[in-house]
């Protein structure tokens, strides 16, 4: 009978166990911060990134606290110390939660490779939120039509974020060598950046819809100088919002020997970006105007496993950017950045991002 009464009893300790082991799991898992895939470490949207993190930090950020153990004197009932049967004070440990002064923040940031990686990483679950050019989705729509897995369907808008320009830069041509106009870049190579950035998705998305046929060269912006002065390359595309520090900084003896090329205006083109113009007021080293395109760029999330507590999350991380965007000390860029639908945007809104525009 008593060893019955054992096994029963200790079934039920580990059943015990197991509910609460299920329940800190579930308290855990609703801690988690939202994680935010921004931009290279120091550039604009992962500045902007920390600055969303800043905002919801005081009003959504979970304090830290730690056990701290006093060790306190024993009193009777008239004030004096106890003495245990050997005639030394009674003490008792007392353990309590203090505030460390820490917080387990709302959102986590996580900086990146470039536009298409953030597309990546929140397609598989590897990121709540993301920054991505527009036509990154753009481009991954058109290719969606001929692919089994939509990758572009689950991603909604949850708000617009601004532009930045598209630069081609090429050597100043001389005589009847050199790229003078973008249809010299025919059979041309052209740098577009590394593949897991948005630079990447930009070029390729506009020498498809405009049909240009140059040669793509996948290299980062940090290379593409040096393959432009050694001949590797005729071109390159850079997506930057201007001025471009590294091409306003450039030095007497390059900047004498760098051009830009104007894109010319095509109906598909505008239909995805915004037509603008780059000037000497921009960079010194240029004679006059080229007129360019202008990249959107949104801040968006995957609806794929969404649950509803991720839902009200995400809300609530908009609802404390509404609020707090234009504190001081914030990145100068989301001055220009409403709670509104953009024309230009054609893409399906986030529900709940809706209800504070």
């Amino acid at each position: 009978m008593k060893s019955k009464f054992t096994i029963i009893t200790t079934l039920v300790i580990i059943l015990m166990m197991g509910v609460t082991g299920l329940m800190a799991q579930d308290n855990e898992s609703t801690q988690k911060p939202l994680v935010i895939v921004s931009g290279f470490t120091g550039g604009s949207n992962y500045q902007m990134a920390m600055d969303i993190q800043k905002m919801t930090r005081k009003t959504l950020g979970t304090p830290k606290y730690e056990e701290k153990t006093e060790i306190k004197t024993v009193l009777d009932e008239n004030g004096n110390p106890k003495l245990d049967e050997f005639g030394d004070t009674l003490t008792e440990d007392i353990t309590k939660k203090v505030a460390t002064g820490d917080t387990i923040d709302f959102v986590k940031v996580m900086d990146s490779e470039g536009s298409y990686y953030n597309f990546l990483k929140v397609n598989k679950s590897g990121a709540d939120i993301a920054f991505i050019q527009y036509d990154v989705l753009l481009y991954e729509s058109m290719k969606d039509l001929t692919r089994t897995y939509k990758k572009a369907d689950n991603i909604k808008v949850l708000l617009p974020m601004g532009t930045e320009q598209i630069h081609i830069i090429t050597l100043k041509p001389e005589g009847k060598k050199g790229v003078k106009s973008f249809a010299d870049l025919k059979k041309k190579k052209v740098g577009i950046g590394s593949s897991l950035m948005g630079t990447n998705i930009t070029a390729k998305y506009i020498k498809e819809v405009t049909g240009m046929k140059w040669q793509n060269v996948e290299i980062p912006f940090d290379k593409s100088f040096k393959a432009l002065f050694s001949g590797a390359i005729d071109a390159f595309f850079y997506v930057g919002a201007k001025p471009v520090k590294d091409l306003a900084e450039l030095s007497v003896s390059m900047r004498d020997k760098i051009a830009l090329v104007s894109i010319p205006a095509n109906e598909k083109l505008d239909k995805a970006y915004e037509k603008v113009q780059i000037t000497p007021e921009d960079y010194k080293w240029l004679d006059k105007p080229v007129e360019t395109y202008a990249v959107k760029s949104v801040l968006v999330t995957s609806i794929l496993g969404q649950t509803p507590e991720k839902e009200e999350a995400i809300y609530k991380m908009l609802e404390a950017v509404k609020a707090h965007k234009n504190d001081a000390g914030n990145h100068p860029n989301w001055k220009k950045i409403n709670f509104a639908k953009d024309d230009k945007i054609d893409w399906d809104y986030y529900p709940a991002a809706l209800k504070l525009y």
